[in-house]
C-alpha cells in the first residue's frame, strides 16, 4: 500500500457571508493574442472593492474549447466545458491569483463574474 502525507494548510474564503455585502467583479478575458492570462485579484481586495472571491460565473457559450482556471496558491483547477456556462466555487486565499487558459483564437473574448457570496455550483450546455 502506498502512503501519502497531506501538505501545507491554506485558509480559504468559502461559504461566508461578507461583512461588506454581496458584490461581483466583472472580468473580460481576451484570448485573441494569447492562450494564457494571469488574473491578479490583489488590487481589488487591497482597495476594498471586494473582500474575497468565493466563486466565478463563466460564460463559455461561444467558445468551442474548454476554459481552465487554476488557482495559484491551492492548485485548484476549474474546467468550464466548451459551449457551456456555469457557477463554480473557488478555493483561494487572499490575494487571489488565477491563471486562465484556453486555445488562442482571433475572436475569443470570454466574460467572467467573480463574486463573494456562496452560490450553488451548476454547469449547463448552451446550444
Amino acid at each position: 500500500m502506498s502512503a501519502f502525507s497531506l501538505g501545507q494548510r491554506f485558509g480559504v474564503n468559502n461559504v461566508i457571508i461578507p461583512a461588506g455585502g454581496p458584490a461581483t467583479i466583472p472580468c473580460e478575458l481576451d484570448f485573441r493574442n494569447t492562450g494564457r492570462i494571469l488574473i491578479d485579484g490583489e488590487q481589488v481586495v487591497s482597495t476594498g472593492k471586494i473582500e474575497y472571491l468565493q466563486g466565478v460565473y463563466i460564460d463559455n457559450a461561444d467558445n468551442v474549447d474548454a476554459l481552465t482556471l487554476t488557482i495559484q496558491t491551492t492548485g485548484q483547477r476549474i474546467v468550464c466545458p466548451p459551449r457551456s456556462q456555469g457557477y463554480f466555487s473557488i478555493l483561494a486565499p487572499n490575494p487571489p491569483r488565477i491563471v486562465a487558459e484556453t486555445p488562442q483564437a482571433g475572436t475569443k473574448v470570454l466574460d467572467l463574474l467573480f463574486y463573494n457570496v456562496p452560490i450553488q455550483a451548476a454547469t449547463w450546455r448552451v446550444t
